[in-house]
């Protein structure tokens, strides 16, 4: 800011809230850690999509969808084995992973060709579980 009158920075301003000419003002501000997940918590997670990349083919995805499955696992099993894990990126690649999943069982459900029958439909939705219980 450059008004003599007002606040004024001098350096980077991160993880704060500053209101300026309000008179009332009410701010909530939630702060999480840097780490995407406790050990407990990323134990699962890796668990979850290890018994996913054993058993990607009992969901009878296209080949495509397939691939694009194991990579996203393959690529959250990774960030959660790194020192610092990037919860950003953890979310996304698991929101990716779900929809997939989410796909298999509304398609059981809705009786649409997905080709999963029903026993994988019941796979992908125990994944589904699982998943939302190591990372909501």
């Amino acid at each position: 800011m450059t008004r003599a009158d007002g606040a004024q920075f001098f350096g980077p301003i991160t993880g704060s809230q500053i209101a300026i000419g309000n008179r009332e003002v009410v701010q909530k501000q939630n702060q999480y850690a840097a780490t995407a997940a406790p050990d407990a918590a990323g134990q699962q997670l890796a668990a979850t999509l290890t018994a996913l990349l054993a058993t990607v083919d009992v969901l009878r995805l296209s080949a495509a969808q397939a691939t694009a499955l194991r990579q996203d696992a393959q690529a959250v099993l990774a960030e959660v084995a790194s020192e610092e894990p990037d919860e950003g990126r953890l979310r996304r690649l698991v929101a990716r992973v779900r929809n997939v999943l989410a796909t298999v069982t509304a398609g059981a459900v809705t009786g649409a060709a997905t080709g999963a029958g029903t026993g994988g439909a019941q796979w992908a939705q125990s994944l589904l579980d699982d998943l939302q219980r190591a990372l909501p």
